[in-house]
């Protein structure tokens, strides 16, 4: 009997010897386990979540968000350089200019006075005609459309009055055409002063009774004219008001039809032109 508690109780030793060594394994393996978590977790981050959040668009397409650009500043709108009024110049001054233009103009050339010029205009001209329409005779004798005779000899001033006719285009439309018309000229005229002539004003009558011929498209084309002078470096002059009384339409005492007006209307024109000069 003492032989085999003696067995037993060396068998107990033992065991409790492997279990104590057991739980030091485990206790040691925990911690070290705990240990190396800390050390790879990154520190909390100052910004919320809300604030780096990827907009699900970008999100879910990851070639866009390598290319998504970074924010920029609104650029401000810029205006097209207005031309302040300056003492008037004589008729001489105009010897190397020309205007072109619709039939607005082809009444300023009738009825303003001013014959030292070059005229290149036709009724019913728009943008598009202006370089597609041969309604003129060149120096050559050959008929050519109104850019071309802009373009045939070196000028100082150019004038340029479009618009009225394309009040039902799309605004954008109208630059779009506008725009390489404009480019052509200056190509070929790089020294040359060009004036981009505002749409002159309408009747309050006809501005009342016309959802095409009315001061509200005129205002958002002339505004889109300015634009254009800016961008192409030339100068605006704003015939609304030059010629609009002191309610912002033209006179209804110098129009018959709204939009075309008499010839006093065309003198206070030829007197803003010999005003406002660069």
């Amino acid at each position: 009997m003492t032989r085999s508690n003696n067995k037993n109780k060396g068998i107990q030793v033992v065991f409790f010897t492997v279990l104590i060594a057991l739980v030091v394994l485990l206790v040691y393996f925990g911690k070290k386990s705990e240990a190396t978590q800390e050390a790879q977790s990154p520190e909390p981050s100052s910004v919320s979540s809300e604030e780096t959040a990827v907009p699900p668009s970008i999100a879910a397409d990851p070639a866009a968000q390598s290319a998504a650009p970074s924010p920029s500043p609104t650029e401000p709108v810029v205006t097209g350089p207005d031309l302040a009024a300056r003492d008037a110049v004589d008729d001489s001054y105009f010897a190397d200019a020309a205007f072109m233009g619709n039939s607005l103009m082809d009444g300023f050339r009738l009825f303003s006075g001013l014959t030292t010029c070059d005229y290149y205009a036709a009724t019913s001209m728009t943008v598009v005609g202006a370089t597609s329409k041969a309604c003129i005779t060149l120096d050559n004798g050959n008929s050519g459309t109104p850019v071309d005779g802009l373009i045939q000899k070196p000028y100082g001033k150019i004038y340029i009055l479009l618009g009225i006719n394309e009040i039902g285009f799309d605004v954008q439309t109208f630059i779009d055409y506008y725009s390489p018309m404009l480019d052509t000229i200056i190509a070929a005229q790089p020294d040359c002063d060009i004036y981009i002539m505002g749409i002159t004003p309408v009747s309050e009558a006809k501005s009342n009774s016309s959802s095409t011929f009315n001061m509200t498209r005129i205002t958002e084309y002339n505004t889109a004219l300015r634009q254009l002078a800016a961008d192409k470096s030339c100068y605006y002059m704003d015939l609304v008001s030059a010629l609009a009384g002191t309610d912002g339409f033209l006179p209804s005492s110098e129009t018959t039809d709204g939009v075309h007006f008499s010839a006093k209307v065309y003198q206070t024109w030829l007197d803003y032109v010999k005003t406002h000069y660069a």
